[in-house]
This record gives C-alpha cells, sequence and structure tokens, in this order.
C-alpha cells in the first residue's frame, strides 16, 4: 500500500517519529524517576538502580510520550511545511508543551479525584509527585527542538534525500514539480529533467540535463537515485533501453503518476492513462477487510449513538430556539453502487435554503444560521448519519455522498467520477480531512482525485488513519470540509 509522503507518513516521517518517540520516553522516564535515584543515593544503607520500580515510571514516561506526540500532532509539527521553517517550530512546540501540561493537570485531578474510592497506600504511585511529570514535560521542549535540528541536518550532511532526475517535461511533470515545491518535502531533491524531443520545453522549472538518448550518463553525472517518466506521449520517445540500463544500475525508476500519488494522497485523474489504474497495485479490498470494516462500523455507530444522545437533545434544542423547522433534515443521496438513499442530518441551514433548486455547500454559506455554524465545525450535525451507518447505507469512512442532480452533472465532466460509488460513502473521508468545501466542479475534481486514492488504498490502517485526523480537525474546530 502507498502511503504518502505529503498526507500521511513517509519512511522519512516515521524515522522522525519513531526516533523522538524513544528519545522523549528515555528523557521522560529519567525526569520523573530522578527524585528517586536521588533517594536511593541518600540511603545510609546503600542501595542499587534495581531497587526503583523502573516499570511504573516507564509506564508514566509512556503515557507523557503519548501525550506529548498527540500534542504535536495536532500543533502538525510532523508536517514538512511546518517543520521547514525554524521560527514556526519553535513556537508550535512551545504551544505544544503548554497543551500536554494542561492536558497532565487534568489527568491528575482526575486521578486524585478517583483515588478517593480506594485505600491511600494503592493509589499513592498514582497522586504522587504531578511536579515530575510537568518537570519532565519542560525537559521535552529543548530534548525535541534539538533532536529535529539534528534530524534535518544529518538527513542534509549525508544527503539522505532522494536525487529525482524527470524523463519528459509534459503537463504531468509540471504538475509534479508544484507539488513538490508546495510541500517542500525534504526526502525529494529534483535536479533536472531529461528531453524526449528534439528542443527542450519552454518556460519549465527545471533545468535541461540533455537528451533521453544520455539518459543513463546524465543520471551518473548527477547522482540522480530516482528517475521518473513524466511523458505526455510515450510512443516512439520513451527510451526504454536507458531506462532499463539505469534500473539495473540500481536507481529507482517509476512513472510520474505513482509518484505524485506517493507525495499528494490523490490520484491525478485528468492526467491518468486507463492503463495505469489497470496495472497498478491497489484495488484490491478483500472480504476479509470488509468484514472488519462492517463490524467496526457496527460497534461505533452503536456506541457513538448512545454516547452523543445528550449532545443531540441539547442541539435539537438549540436549532428549535433560532429558527423555525424542523430539527433533523432528510436529503436523497447516491450510495454504493448508484444506490439512492436518505442521508439524515441536523438542520444546521434555513428552511428555505434551497427554494431555487439544488446549489453547491460553500465556506462561510449565507444560508447557514448559527447554531448550524457551531455544529458543522465541530460536526455535530453529522451524528444522525450513524443512523445511516447503522442500517448499512453508509460507513464511517468513505467517499462523502453526493446528491443525484449533482452526480448526473459531474459525470459528464470530470472522468472516472462514477469510480467512487464502488465503495460505500462515510461519515468521513480522505477528501474531507484534505479539502475544503466543494462548491464548483474544479473542487469536485479535486475531491474525487483524493476519494481515488482512498479506494486504491483502501485498508483499516488507512481508515483509522483518517478518523484520527478527523478527530484533529473537530478539536481543533476547523470545520467539516
Amino acid at each position: 500500500m502507498a502511503i504518502t509522503s505529503g498526507n500521511a507518513l513517509s519512511t522519512r516521517r516515521l524515522a522522525l517519529i519513531l526516533g523522538e518517540s524513544v528519545l522523549l520516553l528515555c528523557v521522560c522516564t529519567l525526569v520523573t524517576s530522578f527524585r528517586d535515584v536521588i533517594d536511593l543515593w541518600a540511603r545510609p544503607d546503600g542501595g542499587t538502580l534495581a531497587d526503583i520500580d523502573w516499570q511504573r515510571f516507564l509506564w508514566r514516561g509512556g503515557v507523557l510520550t503519548v501525550i506529548c506526540q498527540i500534542c504535536f500532532m495536532l500543533q502538525d509539527l510532523y508536517d514538512w511545511r511546518v517543520t521547514s521553517n525554524a521560527n514556526q517550530t519553535s513556537v508550535k512546540l512551545l504551544e505544544s508543551i503548554f497543551y500536554a501540561a494542561i492536558l497532565v493537570g487534568m489527568g491528575y485531578y482526575a486521578i486524585h479525584a478517583g483515588a478517593s474510592l480506594i485505600p491511600p497506600e494503592q493509589a499513592a504511585p498514582y497522586t504522587s509527585r504531578p511536579w515530575t511529570s510537568l518537570a519532565a514535560l519542560v525537559a521535552v521542549l529543548p530534548v525535541a527542538h534539538f533532536y529535529r535540528v539534528l534530524f534535518h541536518w544529518i538527513f542534509a550532511r549525508w544527503q539522505l534525500h532522494e536525487r529525482v532526475l524527470l524523463v519528459g517535461a509534459g503537463s504531468m511533470a509540471h504538475t509534479l514539480v508544484q507539488e513538490i515545491q508546495r510541500l517542500k518535502d525534504p526526502a525529494y531533491e529534483l535536479i533536472g529533467y531529461v528531453s524526449c524531443d528534439p528542443e527542450p520545453a519552454k518556460e519549465f522549472a527545471l533545468p535541461c540535463l540533455g537528451s533521453a538518448d544520455q539518459l543513463e550518463s546524465i543520471a551518473d553525472k548527477n547522482r540522480a537515485s530516482r528517475v521518473v517518466v513524466a511523458l505526455d506521449e510515450r510512443r516512439g520517445k520513451l527510451p526504454v533501453i536507458e531506462l532499463l540500463n539505469c534500473r539495473l544500475s540500481g536507481m529507482r525508476v517509476e512513472e510520474a503518476e505513482q509518484l505524485y500519488e506517493r507525495l499528494t494522497g490523490k490520484i491525478a485523474v485528468q492526467r491518468l492513462r486507463p492503463s495505469y489504474l489497470v496495472f497498478s497495485d491497489g484495488f484490491t479490498q478483500g472480504r476479509v477487510t470488509f468484514s472488519v470494516k462492517r463490524l467496526l462500523d457496527l460497534v461505533l455507530s452503536i456506541v457513538g449513538l448512545l454516547l452523543a444522545l445528550p449532545i443531540g437533545i441539547v442541539t435539537a434544542l438549540a436549532i428549535k430556539l433560532e429558527s423555525p423547522g424542523p430539527v433533523f433534515y432528510g436529503q436523497t443521496r447516491v450510495g454504493k453502487d448508484g444506490r439512492v438513499f436518505t442521508v439524515y442530518k441536523f438542520r444546521s441551514m434555513r428552511t428555505d435554503a434551497e427554494k431555487g433548486g439544488p446549489q453547491w455547500a460553500a465556506k462561510n454559506d449565507s444560508r447557514v444560521t448559527r447554531v448550524g455554524q457551531f455544529i458543522r465545525k465541530t460536526r455535530v450535525d453529522e451524528i444522525p448519519q450513524m443512523w445511516n451507518v447503522l442500517k448499512n447505507e453508509m460507513s464511517f469512512v468513505g467517499p462523502r455522498p453526493e446528491r443525484p442532480f449533482f452526480v448526473d452533472e459531474l459525470r459528464k465532466q470530470i472522468p472516472y467520477y462514477m469510480e467512487r460509488l464502488i465503495v460505500k460513502p462515510g461519515l468521513t473521508g480522505w477528501a474531507q480531512i484534505n479539502y475544503q468545501y466543494g462548491s464548483s466542479v474544479e473542487d469536485a475534481l479535486t475531491k474525487l482525485q483524493y476519494d481515488l486514492w482512498y479506494i486504491k488504498n483502501l485498508s483499516i490502517f488507512v481508515d483509522l488513519l483518517i478518523v484520527l485526523r478527523t478527530i484533529k480537525v473537530i478539536v481543533l474546530r476547523r470545520g467539516a470540509n
């Protein structure tokens, strides 16, 4: 399964997270156990480090490490576009530790309140020394900052990034260069391209290093580690022998569509050759995956409906108090294999929102009520859709269901649009956590690119990743997309 660099877990990002986890675990464990080590040395009868209850401190250090990394994730500290700016990284690290300290303080308060129900001698290991945990968080700040500086320096000093050489300078090459530059991913360095045409491309962002018949020597001379084929027209132009020699020399050779997909978490629909979908990995979801996915949908929808009942009652009252009309809003949507069903939501718009016919939802939509703005940002308006999940009309994760009117229009204008209907629609999805409100055909095209990536890479791991990022959106109140 392809894991994107720009949107999920690249190898470099995974190395950053794992290395940081180990380091923070060591720091938090040592700081929280420091008092016990001092007491051990002060004992008149002596003692050894084996006398310390390391299991308790490892457990405490592990909890603090998880809290820190959750806060780092919420502050986008694993996004290269953020971490490429040293000042911004420092500020976000400081904010993360502040939020982590609040969570730790709340945790100690909750544990201390619950400890009154058990004997003091059993509660003592968990309620004592909260200041050592806060001290550990203070120690994490300089350690995490130094580790990140060292991490990026090592990759730059030892040139562990990949040097990318393009073959061709067509429209796909332009798109790929723009995405790499936008994402600021330090794992890739674009060194140039080789031309398959008699004349080099004009106004291309990369220098032309020569012709395609010199590909192997150019790649060796420029220490290329990855050769990417980005030709719009391949017939009679593809340097097959030269590409094979590069491959046999140990270089990675791939199509531009593959790198684009891995970087962006979407599939370039407009520049897609049907053979790419036919022969590439993915689209191989098995019966076990869908069975597990359905089981999780059932459990989450039942538990979610029960837990959300108080919130639902308060929301219903707020909607009724603000504007006349029904609390719930039912709307026809297109589901798996084109089946039509009714999706339910808490009403977030005025009752006359579509008196002129179906309209695209837009960011800062004037038809949305004040209560509607809040429940949209917190996704409370989606709670009734758990009933659709329970009825097997929807899943928790999948492409968002669209209305029949827009499906009929979009299928005529966007290639491969109907392919998004081969899986059940979802409460949340890959497009929703990566893109804005869809208010045009162009937006629908971009969302389709994300939806096709999700369908191609569908797995329980990807679903869990989407759920976690959805929680992040809700916690930070960035709104539903």
